[in-house]
């Protein structure tokens, strides 16, 4: 059965890696994602200085249960009926499901019409596939500026989207990379930082449980996927500084971010993670892209060789 697991997990990252995302069909994190934006209304509303600090904390709860639940039942269900039905159907429907989960193609693809936005028509056009492509404004004016937003996004979904979402389906299947899916979501949209700030005032308390709760499931994965995209920069060809990505990782860690803002020598995430040892340049884009391949194809050659040995 393990076998077949891992040759799920392996035809989902091709799928991803051939056909990204396609918006022609349901995608139902879409529907997660308005789900979340109904619950954040309905569960908190508008006058939140009447609502008690306890009471909000609880809410942020009631949140995160109302989401999980519904998703960890149906995909439970249709995990196991599929494979009820045959081992082959199984297969398909795990494979498609970790597809489901997966945005590496879209980083890739993406990132790289950022930087040929900027070559072909300037920074004006680059700015607004920029914006495009992370789903945010951007206060960037300069080239330099906007090229370390995007790469700081990159490498954010490298961990966030790609990797961790990948390892929680090796261990846990398509319904762990599911729920790990909603959780960044919901702490996405009302999650605090580390430092105790809030994306928005209004989710200091009501996003307290999602953002500690994406943490602590996060924890470890955060820490494999940094080393193995460490790893990448040291050995697979792409024109990454393996030593500096290992010497800034270790130093800052910071999921994957770390490893990028090393391997590229530059500074991420608004000067905090990593030294300016190079000037920053919309090229770095390729070389980040390059090293989300990299990262990628090394747990694809892992699959290959744990299914030569099962």
């Amino acid at each position: 059965m393990f076998k077949y697991h891992l040759l799920a997990l392996l035809l989902g990252t091709v799928l991803d890696a051939i056909f990204g995302r396609i918006y022609s069909i349901w995608n139902p994190f879409d529907t997660i994602k308005e789900y979340v934006r109904f619950l954040d209304r309905a569960l908190l509303g508008d006058e939140i200085i009447l609502i008690e600090d306890s009471k909000q904390r609880q809410l942020g709860l009631w949140l995160v249960f109302l989401v999980i639940a519904p998703v960890l039942a149906v995909v439970l269900f249709f995990n196991m009926l599929f494979y009820e039905i045959s081992i082959f159907t199984g297969v398909i429907f795990e494979a498609f499901a970790t597809y489901l989960c997966l945005e590496g193609h879209y980083l890739f693809y993406g990132g790289r019409a950022v930087m040929s936005e900027y070559y072909g028509s300037g920074f004006a056009a680059m700015k607004r596939m920029a914006e495009k492509f992370t789903s945010s404004d951007s206060k960037a004016d300069t080239a330099e500026a906007l090229t370390k937003e995007t790469i700081t996004y990159i490498a954010s979904g490298a961990t966030d989207l790609v990797l961790n979402p990948f390892l929680i389906a090796f261990f846990f299947g398509p319904v762990g990379a599911f729920l790990y899916r909603c959780l960044h979501i919901i702490e996405s949209r009302v999650g605090i930082f580390g430092n105790g700030c809030s994306k928005e005032n209004r989710y200091m308390l009501f996003g307290y449980y999602p953002a500690k709760l994406i943490y602590l499931i996060g924890y470890i994965p955060n820490r494999i996927n940094g080393a193995l995209t460490v790893f990448a920069a040291k050995y697979t060809f792409g024109d990454f500084n393996g030593k500096n990505a290992q010497y800034i990782h270790l130093r800052d860690r910071f999921k994957a971010v770390s490893a990028y803002a090393g391997a590229l020598g530059i500074t991420l995430k608004n000067g905090h993670i990593g030294d300016e040892d190079n000037k920053t340049s919309p090229k770095d884009l390729r070389t980040a892209t390059n090293l989300l391949r990299n990262t990628c194809m090394i747990y694809q050659l892992i699959l290959v060789i744990l299914l030569l040995i099962f």
